[in-house]
């Protein structure tokens, strides 16, 4: 293996792109033509099987941010973050005990029907706009994170490498529906896996398989490679400033998973697609299984690639930010061929998680807001919004991509505490309605004001400098819990409305 720096893209790399984008662009388009009501467009009819389901929930939920991300936080941190990955089992069974049984009863196209059901129409409006904050930071880090691979890697601009990821996922987006995003999600998460599994093999092979000593040299360099002090493994103490303690770890991603595998919108739509409880049962459960895998495989690539660029540094020293990790890797070592694949791969796990988000997107602006406002609209003018709604996504998230481009942290530390600034007030909201039966309107809508200003005040002012952004969603979904109760029962409902029954 050459240790100088290889030639950029060739004319072999740049056939496997194109080729792996026409195939996913036509192919989403084809499978969902013919689709005739929004419940075909949304949920693609409610009859996906729910293995396909679940690969869709792990290519969706495991983005180009993780695929480049991970490794990335790995090179200038540690392994801590990836320890809390232990903790999605158990988050997962109190997902499906508490949220997901009662959106399979009551039938709801998006999780914030579910708030109307249970408070008023203007809960469900106000979390279908927080929803679509959230979501909305997130796509733009989402098309930004492959943008920067295919740039490193192709030479061309940031700008133009946005504009092309942007344009054609919501191109098929558009045309095909869920439909197209879950059979698309399918093929994608099986490049995506391929990929990744390359890479892991390609590096044991340069170090004879000495698993043992990778390990051992990783662990003296994690930490320091990126000149940052080297930091020990677990951290204990509750110190809420300290970074990736085992405590705001825990609590960071209890919140953050229950807010994106519970109630978002993106994921919580693939379960609607099974018709089953059962079904969507397994295909919640079996989906935690395969991120787990994943997520390890993902954290194993960064100390590998830890212990390679060390052997290195002549080509360490082209890496000029730790996001610039693996698309480096894949540009300058990678041989011929090897790398359109797996720049293909990056590019999958972007696809499939934009695609997810717009569709999403045009749920929740269709039917939480168009259609549950305008009344009286018949299936072929909501399909034309739906579609509509997913251009506009598509665009705006193109455009905030261009502007995360610009920010400086690691692609894991800000689609974390851009999304947590919302995914808080959101859980906390639903909190309220599946654990107390006393929560009413006045107290949803005060709580999650409360929350959300919390929110900003931990991430964006000079208190972040004293609070970790981690506690940003525990903080706010607490607050918004704490004080949506008891301004419940400070001002009780005269007439409380018939409710769900919290599990």
């Amino acid at each position: 293996m050459t240790t100088e720096p290889a030639s950029l893209f060739t004319t072999t790399d740049y056939v496997v792109v194109v080729v792996y984008l026409l195939i996913v662009v036509v192919a989403g388009s084809w499978v969902g033509r013919g689709q005739k009501t929004v419940s075909e467009y949304f949920l693609a009819g409610r009859s996906m099987p729910w293995l396909v389901v679940s690969l869709s929930i792990v290519s969706t939920d495991l983005s180009a941010i993780s695929y480049t991300g991970v490794p990335a936080w790995i090179w200038a941190k540690d392994l801590k973050y990836t320890m809390g990955i232990f903790l999605l089992p158990l988050v997962l069974l109190f997902i499906l005990v508490t949220f997901i049984s009662i959106f399979h009863r009551l039938r709801v196209f998006t999780t914030y029907e579910y708030l109307e059901h249970r408070f008023h129409p203007i809960a469900r409006t106000v979390t279908s706009v927080l929803f679509l904050g959230q979501r909305g930071v997130w796509l733009a880090t989402a098309i930004y994170a492959p943008s920067l691979a295919l740039s490193t890697v192709s030479g061309f601009s940031m700008l133009r490498c946005i504009l092309t990821l942007g344009a054609l996922a919501t191109l098929y987006t558009v045309l095909g529906g869920m439909k197209a995003v879950i059979w698309t999600d399918f093929v994608q998460f099986i490049v995506l896996a391929g990929g990744l599994a390359f890479m892991i093999v390609f590096l044991m092979s340069s170090f004879q398989w000495d698993a043992s000593g990778v390990w051992q040299r990783a662990g003296e360099l994690t930490g320091s490679v990126s000149g940052t002090p080297h930091t020990t493994m677990v951290d204990w103490t509750f110190d809420l400033g300290a970074e990736a303690t085992v405590w705001s770890i825990l609590f960071f991603l209890f919140f953050y998973n229950v807010g994106t595998l519970g109630t978002d919108q993106v994921i919580v739509q693939r379960y609607l697609t099974v018709d089953t409880f059962r079904g969507k049962a397994k295909a919640v459960m079996s989906g935690g299984i395969i991120t787990i895998i994943l997520v390890l495989a993902l954290a194993s690539l960064g100390l590998l690639l830890v212990v390679f660029y060390d052997k290195h540094p002549q080509l360490a020293a082209g890496i000029t930010r730790p996001d610039m990790l693996v698309p480096h890797f894949v540009a300058y070592v990678l041989p011929v061929g090897v790398r359109g694949i797996i720049l293909a791969a990056l590019l999958a796990a972007t696809m499939s998680s934009v695609d997810s988000a717009l569709n999403a997107f045009a749920t929740v602006g269709s039917m939480d807001l168009y259609r549950r406002w305008a009344r009286d609209l018949s299936e072929a003018h909501l399909l034309r919004m739906g579609r509509l709604f997913t251009l506009v996504a598509g665009v705006l998230a193109t455009l905030g991509a261009v502007f995360v481009s610009g920010m400086q942290s690691t692609v894991i530390e800000t689609v974390g505490k851009l999304a947590s600034t919302f995914i808080g007030p959101i859980s906390g909201m639903f909190f309220l309605g599946v654990l107390t039966r006393r929560a009413n309107t006045f107290g949803l809508l005060l709580g999650s004001f409360c929350g959300l200003t919390t929110s900003v005040l931990v991430a964006w002012t000079p208190i972040s400098q004293e609070v970790n952004w981690m506690w940003t969603a525990p903080a706010s979904s607490a607050v918004t819990f704490l004080v949506g109760y008891v301004a419940s029962l400070l001002r009780p409902e005269a007439e409380p409305k018939e409710q769900e029954e919290p599990v």
